[in-house]
């Protein structure tokens, strides 16, 4: 290393010294308030109906924010359910129109919880959580009602599409569909999705730079009701699973609903596997990349803390101490774009990208 490099790394370190006093005093936890804010319908503005109403608002952010509905069964969600009102920073009801005329009006309860309270008790309790770093799923949906056959596209507001986006909202799943203008239309028609051509699919998929591909096929079965495949692609690994339902909406909900927990499982925390992470990160030149790397570390669900153990030059280590594993970490560093990771064997060396 010549002189005027290490010049330039005593002056950095220097600098990362002063910020990281401002920093310890400065930090407060992350508030991941569009993850634990809920809306349901409620009996009556009483205290039992609206206490109902909270538990099942609070059903609503737990299956988000751990990835599955196995947790309103099992003896610790059970436990974060039987006092709701503990989390809940603010509330309100509202009434809604009625979707068909001459029906009443809806009585709704609009509640935000607690998402430090509400998280911490997740890992106290030995439950996964999955935080705000989400892969954005793209999603080639194929319907076939009784030879009626088509693609669904962005713009859409047919039932299926209204299906997709209320339940990828309820699972905190980011969602895009397909324009399916001329370029997508040479690319790919309704054969491609129907019979599961995921090479055509990889290719159309490339422009929206999603993390993940959804594809599904859904169609009606000999007794009226539907029936789903649905193939989930993303992180090198393929997944497939059906779902059956007895109406569109519901067939469709439980294939996202599926690939939500599929999701989860790859990027979701877990206590288990706290530990210090040593990270390295190059391409650090001025005290405005540091501070840039070092929010977007601590930004990251799976972090607890970021230290500085050493300056080399553009080069710092970081050590991490995580919630969660290093893999998950990994994998959700590669839902970004802030960091790249470097080859070799090392998979803990980044460049920080301009």
């Amino acid at each position: 290393m010549n002189e005027q490099t290490s010049s330039g790394g005593r002056r950095l370190g220097a600098w990362l010294l002063y910020v990281l006093l401002l920093v310890s005093t400065a930090a407060q936890p992350a508030r991941l308030e569009h993850l634990f804010q809920a809306e349901v319908d409620a009996g009556g503005q009483d205290s039992a109906a609206r206490d109902e109403a909270l538990r099942r608002a609070l059903q609503q952010v737990l299956v988000r924010v751990t990835g599955s509905e196995e947790v309103l069964r099992a003896t610790p969600g059970q436990s974060l359910l039987s006092d709701p009102g503990r989390y809940v920073q603010q509330y309100r009801f509202r009434e809604q129109a009625p979707e068909v005329e001459g029906q009443p009006r809806r009585l709704r309860l609009w509640v935000q919880f607690d998402g430090v309270a509400l998280e911490k008790d997740l890992r106290r309790l030995g439950l996964s959580y999955w935080g705000r770093e989400r892969p954005d799923v793209l999603v080639w949906l194929a319907v076939d009602d009784r030879g009626r056959r088509y693609l669904v596209p962005e713009g859409d507001n047919g039932p299926a599409a209204r299906a997709l986006r209320r339940v990828a909202a309820a699972r905190g799943v980011p969602l895009t569909l397909p324009l399916m203008d001329l370029q997508d239309q040479r690319a790919v028609d309704f054969t491609d999705v129907w019979g599961g051509f995921l090479g055509s699919l990889r290719d159309a998929s490339q422009r929206y730079h999603a993390q993940a591909i959804l594809v599904g096929r859904v169609g009606r079965t000999a007794s009226g009701g539907w029936r789903g495949r649905w193939t989930l692609l993303g992180g090198g690994s393929r997944q497939q699973w059906t779902s059956a339902a007895a109406g569109l909406e519901d067939v469709i909900a439980a294939g996202v609903g599926g690939a939500a927990g599929r999701l989860a499982a790859s990027y979701a925390l877990s206590t288990a596997d706290a530990s210090v992470y040593p990270l390295i990160v190059e391409g650090i030149g001025n005290l405005e990349d540091y501070a840039r790397a070092s929010r977007y570390l601590a930004s990251l669900s799976p972090v607890d803390e970021v230290q500085v153990a050493s300056v080399d030059g553009e080069q710092v280590r970081f050590e991490l101490k995580l919630n969660g594993s290093d893999r998950g970490l990994r994998r959700i560093i590669g839902l970004g774009r802030t960091l790249q990771p470097l080859a070799g064997p090392d998979e803990r060396h980044y460049r920080l990208n301009p």
